[in-house]
């Protein structure tokens, strides 16, 4: 019985100890800390980052753009900046000449489709030339 009161015992101070525990903060964000109402209530009207950083400098607290940002992030809880949207493909509008084509022959429709992607594949590369063969870059002996 001694051994589950001792057990018992434990587990009220490790109980006590998870209560008061906070997490550890950056030095930066540490002398933020005391100003946490502050912040949040310029935060709740809209006030950026940077803006918040020179209402800081002015009371002699130097600390970063991103210093206010990951405080308002880690310790306010706000969410990061807007989501980001998936990027959409662009397509190009068909040509009167290939729909003409496409309509009359159903394999045709494959390789206008074909050629289609080809011609979008050619305006995307850089230069006269085409894209960079691989391999080494070895000097044309002709040129030199």
């Amino acid at each position: 019985m001694s051994g589950k009161g001792a057990f018992d015992e434990i587990k009220a101070r490790l109980k006590d100890r998870i209560s008061g525990y906070q997490s550890k903060l950056a030095p930066q964000q540490a002398t933020l800390l005391p100003f946490k109402a502050e912040i949040k209530e310029l935060r709740s009207r809209n006030a950026a980052y940077d803006d918040i950083r020179l209402i800081l400098a002015e009371e002699n607290i130097i600390v970063s753009t991103s210093t206010v940002y990951r405080f308002c992030r880690d310790v306010l809880g706000e969410k990061s900046g807007a989501p980001k949207k998936p990027r959409s493909v662009k397509v190009l509008p068909p040509t009167a000449s290939s729909a003409r084509s496409s309509s009359t022959n159903p394999s045709n429709t494959q390789t206008s489709i074909q050629a289609a992607l080809r011609e979008q594949r050619r305006e995307r590369l850089p230069g006269l030339w085409g894209r960079r063969k691989r391999g080494p870059r070895i000097a044309d002996s002709k040129n030199l």
